[in-house]
């Protein structure tokens, strides 16, 4: 990228498991932050040479013009960045980054209800594109993310590996954690669902993303739209 991107490039960030330590070969991407100081249309054809055909890279790429207002609609994912960040190159982009507590709870309540949305959807649509059981397994890491943030915003100081934070989470969102742990072993598995399987993980997972909702709708209601 800097080959390719010269000037133009003005920060690098890994981010996710591969700083975490829990990234899974063959499985997990690779997650980089790329910020431009101008992001055109020239630029992310550059981005795109640099990467080549490494499907294992998953870019997030942002110009610097824009940025903070970028991190504070995207503030649950940059809260999950700056916690597991590695800057490859250039400047730290989220150096004196302040985020709002509410506002963080706001946009954390409108992941997990998006999550809870787009499982419902791929799985009654399942039978035009046959691949619910690939969405299965990519969900766990979104899973996982956002019952973490919701524990973190509650005040919880959690591990880095996934694993080590199943307990967390039962005892403070009340979770199956049964379901968590198969999850685990459900993301490292190479063989494709078959369509009884995913239907099975769908009947146990959704009552997971459910809980989630009702326990946000308990404990954080004066969030702006909320109360009963």
């Amino acid at each position: 990228m800097r080959r390719e991107l010269g000037d133009n490039l003005y920060s690098c960030c890994l981010y996710g498991s591969a700083v975490r330590g829990n990234l899974v070969e063959g499985v997990s991407d690779w997650n980089v932050l790329i910020v431009l100081n101008v992001s055109d249309v020239s630029a992310h054809e550059a981005v795109a040479r640099a990467l080549g055909a490494r499907r294992e890279v998953d870019p997030f790429v942002l110009g610097r013009e824009g940025f903070a207002r970028s991190v504070r609609a995207f503030a649950a994912k940059f809260s999950s960045i700056r916690r597991n960040y590695r800057v490859l190159f250039g400047a730290d982009p989220l150096a004196g980054i302040v985020l709002d507590p509410q506002w963080e709870k706001a946009l954390c309540e409108q992941a997990v209800r998006n999550l809870q949305l787009r499982m419902a959807y791929a799985y009654v649509t399942r039978s035009r594109h046959r691949a619910y059981g690939q969405f299965v397994q990519r969900t766990v890491t979104p899973l996982f993310l956002r019952l973490s943030e919701m524990v973190r915003l509650q005040g919880g100081v959690l591990p880095p590996r996934f694993e080590e934070r199943i307990p967390l989470l039962e005892t403070t969102l009340g979770v199956n954690g049964d379901v968590l742990r198969d999850c685990l072993a459900l993301k490292k598995q190479t063989e494709p669902l078959s369509a009884a399987e995913a239907a099975r993980w769908h009947g146990r997972l959704f009552p997971v993303v459910n809980h989630a909702v009702t326990w946000i709708e308990d404990h954080w209601p004066d969030l702006p739209g909320g109360g009963h």
